[in-house]
């Protein structure tokens, strides 16, 4: 599974992503406030700062994961599917992420 696949996966079966966009977002924009009012950003520049902030935890959670399964190279996908589902996985990204509190 590669990357691309693997967030498709991720927004597909599980909430984790809309839960972390949605603390993320609350986040830029607590950052953004305590900004002085001219050097504040703007709706488009804080959605960018979201946006690089999921992909990197998409980036995290595949590096992590991909250091921990063995893929069968004939069903890769297959393999991650199995791995994500044996695991727990899913669940316990949302636990996690419900849970977390990001900071500076």
């Amino acid at each position: 599974m590669d990357r691309e696949e693997f967030e498709t996966y991720l927004n597909a079966n599980s909430r984790v992503v809309a839960i972390f966009r949605s603390q993320a977002l609350a986040y830029q924009h607590s950052k953004n406030r305590q900004r002085a009012a001219s050097k504040r950003w703007s709706e488009t520049v804080v959605a960018s700062a979201v946006d690089k902030m999921v992909s990197q935890f998409v980036d995290n959670v595949y590096d992590k994961l991909k250091a921990n399964l063995k893929e069968n190279k004939f069903q890769p996908y297959e393999s991650w599917v199995s791995f994500i589902e044996t695991n727990e996985v899913l669940d316990n990204l949302e636990d996690t992420v419900a849970n977390l509190e990001l900071e500076d």
